[in-house]
């Protein structure tokens, strides 16, 4: 048996490449488990479910071809007197109520000879129209957009919503903001099926969150309307992280001490959950504020 050959200084490198990798794992969990500095900028968004939404879609495809091939008479004309509440409402806002009467007993009569629907095909056919006539992105809307966005045209073309995207709205978030927009309309949007579903809750406020905030002088009133969507959205979605969201729009707001205060809240309530680093980051941040 041979003597085993001297190795010298070359016995002090045996093993560094698992050496090097330990040290790596430990400094990655460092940087993922030890809180930053990190300001508060974006707000946490709904979770959308993309395939219910799909197949939500086919179904109204389907809904909106029947309503091509035609619908009963006073269900036609709950479509003609919501285009006539468009018009009002976009340049007659005045106009909207004496108009909003007869147009939600319409609906409601409608709703009785005919069940829901003939009214959802409506709805789906006009959902369709619209997104054909917005397809062009017109900075001057022709008369159907005007017809049948209505009320929201001047907070959608004053905020960008009906640029191409991913500035502006896309298809699904338009349906989203339509429905919602039209079942408040005919007065039906607390009744089943056209109550939004949870699903289309949380789009419709996943783009109103994701839209970017609004410089001076605008800034405060945008900052409180997002607010009022958090509350809004954590009435529906239980998963929705409502004090981290407040947290971070009151760091916007330049209130340090009130966003500390809800990072920790939502931490009371999810100390291991997905956002749980953020909001400790977020935290640090505010600490780093309220001691200068």
């Amino acid at each position: 048996m041979r003597p085993e050959p001297a190795r010298g200084w070359q016995r002090h490198l045996e093993g560094w490449p698992l050496g090097v990798w330990v040290v790596g794992v430990c400094a990655l969990t460092a940087m993922l488990v030890v809180p930053r500095d990190v300001p508060p900028v974006e707000l946490p968004l709904p979770r959308v479910d993309r395939r219910l939404e799909h197949r939500v879609a086919e179904l109204d495809a389907q809904r909106a071809a029947r309503g091509r091939a035609g619908l009963p008479l006073d269900v036609r004309s709950v479509g003609e007197a919501f285009r006539r509440q468009g018009r009002a409402a976009f340049s007659e806002p005045e106009l909207v109520p004496q108009l909003l009467r007869p147009l939600r007993r319409w609906a409601s009569e409608a709703l009785e000879r005919h069940g829901a629907e003939r009214l959802l095909e409506l709805r789906a056919l006009q959902t369709e129209l619209l997104l054909q006539a917005l397809a062009p992105h017109p900075s001057d809307p022709p008369r159907e957009v005007v017809e049948l966005a209505g009320g929201l045209l001047p907070v959608g073309l004053s905020h960008g919503w009906f640029a191409p995207p991913p500035e502006g709205a896309d298809a699904a978030e338009l349906t989203a903001l339509f429905r919602v927009y039209w079942g408040t309309v005919l007065g039906l949007s607390e009744r089943h099926p056209f109550a939004p579903s949870l699903n289309e809750w949380r789009a419709y406020y996943r783009f109103l969150l994701r839209r970017p905030i609004l410089p001076p002088p605008a800034r405060d009133g945008d900052l409180s309307r997002k607010l009022e969507y958090v509350a809004a959205i954590a009435q529906h979605d239980q998963d929705y992280p409502a004090h981290l969201a407040r947290g971070i729009i009151s760091y916007q707001r330049g209130a340090p001490a009130e966003a500390a205060m809800e990072f920790t809240a939502h931490l009371e309530l999810y100390p291991d959950g997905p956002w749980a680093l953020r909001a400790r980051n977020h935290q640090a941040a505010c600490g780093a504020l309220l001691v200068e």
